[in-house]
C-alpha cells in the first residue's frame, strides 16, 4: 500500500471506521429482504407457489443457522477483516448468479449460497467493531451497529420494489451487485483487530460460545425479537395492500420508508445507555409498548393515516429495543476483542428462528385474509415472542 493510500485508511475505532464496517451489515441485511416485493414476479416467471416463496425467503438462513457460531470462532482466529473481504466478493458473485439463472430450483440454490454473506457478515462485522473500538465508545458503537437491520431491510425492499411487476424485475440484483462491488474495491480500508493470543483451535473450541450463558441468553432474546420484527416485514406489505387497496410494491415502498425511523430511534437508545440508563428498565418498557402497539398495527378497518402513524410509532419502539439488546453484547462476552464467536452465536440462533419465521407468519396472513377475526393471531405471536424475549434477557 502506498503512503497516499495509507492516509485514506480511517483510524481503527473511529466513527468513520465503524461506518465502513456498518455498510457490510446493511448490504447483508438487504440480501434477506430484497426478495420480499417480488412474490408476484417470481410466481409469474419462475412458477413459485406461496409456500415455495416462503421457503425462498427462509433459504438464505440455512447456512447461518448451521455454521454461524463455528464460523465466528474461526473468524476470531483468522481475522474479522479478512472474513469481511470474503463477504464482499461473495456478494458480487451471488448477485451475478441471480441475474443468470432461469429456473426456480437454481434460484433456490443461489439463495442458499447467499447465506454465506450472513455467515461472515453477521459474525465478523460486530466482532471487528468490538475489537477496534475503545471501551468508552463500545456500547454506543454497538447501538449504532444495531440499526443495520432497518437500514438494510429498507434498502432491500426499496431496491426490488422499484422493479416489481416490470419486465426488469431483477433490477434490484444489479444494484446490489454494484454495491457489493464498491465494498470489494474499498476492502483494503478495513481496520485490523489488535493481535490477541489464541488457544490451539480444536473441535471443542469451535462450539465454545454455546457454553457461555450470557451470550446464549442474549442470542435467544435477539432471536425472539426477530420473530416479531422480521415476521412483520414478511407479511406487512401484503397486509397493508389488502387493507388499503394498493399494490404490494407500493406497500413495500411505504414499509421501507417507515423502517428508516428505526435508525434515529436506535441512536437515541444508544445515547440513553451511554448516559447510564439501565438496559433492563428500557427493555421492559419497550416490550410492553411492542405488545400494546401490535393491536392497532394489525387491526382491520383503520384509516390509512392511523395505520401509518401506528407503523411509525412501532418502528420507533423496534429500533430502540434492538439497540438495547445489541448494545448488551460487549458486557456478556469474556473478551470484547474476541467477540466474533459470540456475535456468530447470536447470528446462528437468529438464523434458526428466521428460517422458520415465514412459516409462522405466512399461514397467519392467509388465515387473516380468509377470516375477519383471525388477525388476532398476529397479536398473539407478538405478545408471546416479546414476553419470552424479556424473560431470557441476561440481567446484570
Amino acid at each position: 500500500m502506498t503512503q497516499g493510500a495509507r492516509g485514506l485508511v480511517p483510524a481503527p475505532g473511529s466513527w468513520v471506521s465503524v461506518g465502513l464496517i456498518y455498510l457490510y451489515g446493511v448490504l447483508t441485511s438487504a440480501s434477506l429482504s430484497k426478495i420480499i416485493p417480488l412474490l408476484g414476479d417470481i410466481a409469474a416467471n419462475l412458477g413459485a407457489t406461496p409456500a415455495q416463496f416462503a421457503l425462498l425467503i427462509a433459504l438464505m438462513t440455512v447456512l447461518p443457522a448451521a455454521l454461524a457460531s463455528v464460523a465466528g470462532s474461526i473468524i476470531d482466529r483468522m481475522g474479522a477483516h479478512r472474513a469481511l473481504q470474503v463477504v464482499a466478493v461473495v456478494g458480487v458473485a451471488v448477485n451475478a448468479a441471480y441475474l443468470l439463472v432461469g429456473t426456480l430450483q437454481s434460484f433456490m440454490v443461489v439463495r442458499v449460497l447467499e447465506g454465506l454473506i450472513a455467515v461472515g457478515g453477521y459474525s465478523a462485522a460486530p466482532g471487528l467493531i468490538m475489537a477496534t473500538v475503545s471501551d468508552a465508545r463500545r456500547r454506543r458503537a454497538m447501538a449504532v451497529w444495531s440499526t443495520y437491520t432497518p437500514v438494510g431491510i429498507s434498502l432491500g425492499l426499496a431496491m426490488s420494489s422499484s422493479f416489481a411487476g416490470t419486465a426488469n424485475w431483477r433490477g434490484g440484483y444489479w444494484i446490489h451487485l454494484v454495491l457489493f462491488g464498491v465494498l470489494a474495491a474499498t476492502m483494503w480500508m478495513l481496520p485490523r483487530a489488535p493481535a490477541v493470543p489464541h488457544r490451539r483451535l480444536d473441535f471443542r473450541n469451535l462450539f465454545g460460545a454455546w457454553t457461555q450463558l450470557g451470550p446464549l441468553r442474549l442470542s435467544m432474546c435477539f432471536a425472539l425479537l426477530i420473530v416479531v420484527g422480521f415476521g412483520m416485514s414478511t407479511v406487512y406489505p401484503d397486509w397493508y395492500s389488502y387493507q388499503h387497496s394498493v399494490q404490494v410494491g407500493e406497500a413495500s415502498s411505504i414499509l421501507a420508508m417507515v423502517n428508516l425511523i428505526m435508525i434515529p430511534s436506535g441512536f437515541v437508545a444508544g445515547m440513553l445507555l451511554g448516559r447510564g440508563w439501565r438496559d433492563t428498565g428500557l427493555l421492559t418498557a419497550l416490550v410492553l409498548a411492542t405488545i400494546a402497539l401490535s393491536v392497532p398495527l394489525y387491526m382491520p378497518g383503520l384509516s390509512a393515516g392511523a395505520r401509518l402513524t401506528t407503523m411509525m410509532v412501532w418502528m420507533v419502539v423496534q429500533g430502540a429495543i434492538i439497540a438495547v439488546v445489541t448494545a448488551a453484547l460487549p458486557r456478556v462476552v469474556a473478551d470484547p476483542r474476541q467477540g466474533a464467536a459470540a456475535a456468530g452465536l447470536l447470528s446462528q440462533i437468529a438464523a434458526l428462528v428466521t428460517l422458520v419465521t415465514p412459516f409462522i407468519w405466512q399461514p397467519l396472513l392467509q388465515a387473516a385474509h380468509a377470516s375477519a377475526g383471525a388477525w388476532t393471531g398476529f397479536v398473539i405471536v407478538v405478545a408471546i415472542a416479546a414476553a419470552a424475549a424479556w424473560m431470557v434477557f441476561p440481567r446484570r
